[in-house]
């Protein structure tokens, strides 16, 4: 039998949320639910940071949807290619899905040199939108963008940022120090709290993040700009990137230029072959996310702005445009 159309899915999807109670009594009589294996969130980055907490936070509710454990398995390093080869062994019979960033995922499908394709995986829901974010130690003396630049200009190649490598928030700084010219050392770090870290040691006078993922630092640091149209409730001292940019005449590409999504991916087999496992997985991380516990989290950290918590489907044109984007960047 054809699959049945995106739109008749995405009905599909939505009139099955009032079904999923069910779900952790038994309804899932499917691949998610043939033995008593655990479900497994691979996490394609180090412990501490944005996409980890919040796989965790949604672990437990989860578990209760899906009626089995749930675990986080952290499986760092090589800008992702790990996590994503690991996804497609163990996550073809819908009991592993991957956490990653958009536009993380594809980069490490084109640095792959033809390991990884992309119409391997398919984004199953995403969880949060978090724009990029420019920090600074609380008493460091650049307390604004523009005196940033002006101090970039006077000291070439002295003054560094962090970040994490080989991700979208490297290429975000390549494109932003291009764009204005600026000299400034950017060192890239295997995960964003160790980026953090080489600010808080003073190894880098500033580090480009993600805004709710540098949240940990929010007494400890100031932000000079976040990289979307509206300014950020939890960094209400930050200009927004465009405003920070017209006195240099330089507009971002796009209205939320490189932002980061976080996003939770399958192995494209699994929605070929058992459309109605892979909606009932769709719909159970969808209720996760709505379940008081998550949503209790996000309320905490001033999330609701960024909180998304839709079917992938919804992003695949947004998403294909951010890749255009970034190939245009050396």
């Amino acid at each position: 039998m054809t699959p049945p159309t995106l739109s008749t899915a995405r009905r599909q999807a939505l009139a099955g949320m009032a079904l999923l109670p069910a779900l952790a009594a038994g309804a899932a009589r499917s691949a998610l639910a043939q033995d008593s294996r655990p479900f497994q969130i691979i996490v394609g980055y180090p412990p501490g940071g944005g996409s980890d907490v919040l796989a965790r936070v949604l672990g437990e509710p989860l578990s209760k949807l899906l009626g089995r454990p749930v675990i986080v398995k952290n499986v760092p390093r090589a800008s992702g290619q790990i996590a994503a080869t690991t996804l497609l062994r163990d996550g073809g019979d819908g009991l592993s899905i991957l956490a990653i960033n958009h536009p993380d995922l594809f980069m490490a499908v084109e640095r792959s040199a033809g390991a990884l394709k992309a119409e391997d995986f398919q984004i199953i829901a995403v969880d949060v939108q978090d724009p990029r974010v420019c920090v600074f130690k609380a008493d460091s003396a650049i307390d604004s963008f523009a005196t940033f630049v002006a101090r970039a200009k006077a000291q070439p190649g002295q003054l560094a940022v962090s970040v994490t490598a080989a991700s979208a928030q490297e290429l975000f700084a390549k494109w932003l120090f291009n764009a204005l010219g600026l000299d400034v050392i950017v060192v890239g770090y295997k995960g964003g709290a160790e980026a953090a870290n080489a600010l808080l040691s003073d190894v880098v006078v500033g580090n480009i993040g993600d805004d709710f993922a540098r949240l940990n630092l929010r007494s400890l640091a100031k932000a000079l700009f976040v990289g979307v149209q509206e300014k950020s409730p939890r960094w209400p001292e930050a200009t927004t990137l465009a405003t920070a940019l017209v006195p240099f005449g330089i507009t971002p590409p796009t209205a939320n230029f490189l932002s980061r999504y976080g996003v939770y991916v399958v192995p494209s087999a699994l929605k070929a072959k058992d459309f109605a496992a892979y909606l009932k997985l769709q719909q159970a991380l969808l209720q996760a996310r709505a379940s008081p516990e998550f949503q209790s989290y996000i309320a905490k950290s001033q999330l609701e702005d960024l909180s998304i918590g839709k079917p992938g489907e919804d992003f695949e044109n947004v998403f294909a445009a951010d890749m255009v984007e970034i190939r245009k960047i050396k």
